[in-house]
């Protein structure tokens, strides 16, 4: 089976252990650096402690086992019911964990149940993959189940106040995702729609605050009775969930829209989501988890690939938007820049709005009405919406349309949408990266017309001219050029990934020239090769910073010389290769060099062109005002 896990690592930037020390989170000894033990074993027992609230000093690894004379295993965890006792008549549960690529271990698991009379759960688990067993007194004496409970809670369906923030989510998603891939045979596309489904309505459901016991959830009585065949509450109380987030939320779902899994499938995936509370869980860590699971399973084939969080870190803190300022992505995929955006506005309102009240105000204000992300790709636009809503919200000003078609047909759809209003000039930020490649040529003469670079442009008398030539085709990234300064007020400002052909490529000496009539450049970022091979496209690219600026001041600017921050980035802080593995900074030693916390240090360019564009700045008037 190929698992999520097996994508996403071909789909972003993972650690991959080699030689490097790793040690047991719960003796904190070190132990051998083995696929089993740094993707499950370890991963589990940290779970166990933070996510389900069992004490470090109840649990052991490497446990023997008494099986008659005989001693067993060892078991690789063991969780005691309290720390007082930790002998064999006194487990708890029992943990199993093999390596990513292992499915045997569930009978080794049975058997520690077998010898350990007290035990009442076990867990077998590959670093992807997850089993839960309940050990039974009576034959057939286990039977599987969707969780074990939460140290001193029942497993049930939860309080609302007994949620807890998740320390970590891939993990999570992942087993869900290989669940419901294993057993109900859905294609890759299909397995993400329904884990969106899914996640959407847990949020609904958390957001509720007139219930205080929580709907999406399954008692172990309903788990029981769906694997017997029966009907109960369970699949009611979903269901009614669902009514209502297509209700509410009729921009996103269609009111035919239902949960596609069998019933079985289902209980296991809301089983393993229940007791999180996603709503006030780590903005990183439920951004890294969607962020991770989207570019699993939405690489694009037509050129429209996913922009590395670096480079969005980057594009934003050289824009820097500001709360009265309205940010567009024409292009906006999975709503990443938005995202950096409006986490750069709040991070900016913190430090300026002291009063609490004032400051949600006006973080709420700025996510609702400043925000606009446009997508030629429905899926995408639906992504990008769930995604907003995980964020907080601001998923208001995303809508799907095609964004170089007529302004005519662009206003209708925002309208449609209840998208704040669009228009030409009127936006101050355009942050995008469009798709680009000739692979996806717009050939429709509707479009091209429409557009100065949709024609063929002469050279005459060194200088280049439209003509009146309409072209049979043109890539679709020189096109969105045209479109942002088109929808950039005046003074707007533009960040946007172009391939490097049309910042050199002599043939399109046009382009630059055309460019260099409507806005003044800024900036430019080199990206380096391996940008992008991680996220399923081999291309050199730049970032170009452009300022839209008037005739009477771009020919002033032309009359003279004036300075651009050009910057080179070597190390994006992974490798180009298809897992883009993370690199990090060694001393002459060989060691890795660590920073105060001990972490490993990033080796990457980033945080210092971030620093020479401050420095430079301080120096130079950047941008006209």
């Amino acid at each position: 089976m190929s698992t999520v896990t097996d994508v996403i690592e071909s789909s972003v930037g993972l650690e991959h252990a080699g030689d490097e020390k790793i040690f047991d989170y719960i003796t904190k000894n070190e132990i051998q650096n083995t696929p089993e033990n740094r993707e499950a074993k370890v991963v589990i027992e940290e779970r166990l402690h933070k996510e389900y609230g069992y004490d470090i000093d109840q649990m052991l690894p490497e446990f023997r086992v008494q099986k008659g004379s005989t001693l067993i295993g060892p078991a690789d965890v063991v969780i005691f019911n309290d720390s007082k006792d930790k002998t064999q008549d006194n487990i708890f549960a029992i943990v199993e964990c093999k390596r990513k690529d292992r499915s045997d271990g569930i009978e080794q698991l049975k058997t520690y149940l077998a010898g350990a009379e007290s035990a009442q759960y076990g867990i077998w688990f590959n670093g992807d993959d997850i089993v839960y067993i309940r050990r039974l007194k009576k034959a057939p004496h286990w039977k599987l189940t969707y969780n074990i409970p939460r140290k001193g809670e029942p497993l049930g369906l939860p309080r609302k106040d007994s949620l807890k923030p998740a320390t970590e989510l891939v993990k999570v998603f992942e087993s869900c995702h290989n669940h419901i891939y294993v057993n109900d045979g859905h294609l890759k596309d299909q397995v993400f729609n329904e884990m969106l489904k899914i996640l959407f309505i847990k949020l609904m459901d958390e957001k509720d605050y007139t219930n205080q016991v929580c709907k999406f959830g399954i008692t172990e009585k309903e788990f029981d009775e769906i694997q017997e065949g029966k009907v109960n509450e369970f699949k009611e109380r979903i269901e009614k969930l669902l009514f209502l987030a297509k209700s509410q939320h009729k921009d996103i779902f269609s009111k035919d829209e239902t949960i596609n899994l069998k019933l079985s499938t289902l209980a296991f995936v809301v089983g393993q989501l229940q007791n999180y509370d996603l709503s006030h869980s780590s903005r990183d860590i439920k951004g890294l988890a969607f962020q991770k699971f989207v570019y699993a399973h939405q690489r694009g084939d037509r050129g429209e690939f996913f922009t590395p969080d670096p480079i969005i870190d980057l594009a934003v803190k050289i824009i820097s938007p500001n709360m009265n300022q309205v940010v567009m992505d024409p292009a906006c995929g999975t709503g990443g820049f938005l995202v950096a955006s409006m986490k750069h506005v709040e991070k900016n309102l913190r430090e300026v709005v002291k009063n609490p009240v004032d400051y949600e105000k006006a973080k709420t204000n700025f996510a609702l009405k400043n925000l606009i992300g446009i997508d030629f790709n429905p899926a995408l636009v639906r992504v990008s919406k769930m995604r907003m809503i995980l964020e907080e919200d601001g998923h208001t000003g995303i809508f799907h349309s095609n964004s170089l078609v007529d302004m005519e047909i662009i206003k209708s759809s925002a309208k449609t949408a209840s998208s704040p209003s669009v228009d030409f000039d009127s936006v101050q930020i355009v942050l995008t990266n469009p798709p680009f490649g000739k692979k996806g040529k717009v050939t429709e003469k509707q479009i091209l017309k429409t557009f100065d670079l949709g024609h063929k442009w002469i050279k005459k008398n060194g200088k280049y001219e439209k003509s009146d030539k309409v072209l049979d085709s043109q890539v679709p990234d020189i096109l969105f050029i045209e479109r942002c300064l088109d929808f950039l007020a005046e003074e707007g400002r533009l960040g946007i990934v172009l391939p490097d052909a049309i910042l050199s490529g002599p043939s399109l000496q046009y382009v630059r020239e055309y460019i260099l009539s409507k806005s003044k450049l800024i900036a430019v970022v080199s990206l380096p090769y391996s940008t992008f091979i991680p996220h399923g496209a081999n291309v050199k690219a730049s970032i170009l910073f452009l300022q839209k600026l008037n005739s009477k001041k771009i020919k002033d600017l032309n009359l003279k010389d004036y300075q651009v921050f050009m910057a080179d980035i070597e190390d994006i802080g992974y490798e180009g290769n298809k897992n883009g593995t993370i690199t990090y900074l060694m001393d002459d030693y060989g060691e890795y060099i660590r920073d105060d916390n001990g972490k490993k240090i990033v080796r990457e360019d980033v945080t210092q062109v971030i620093e020479g564009w401050n420095n430079y700045c301080t120096k130079n008037t950047a941008w006209e005002n």
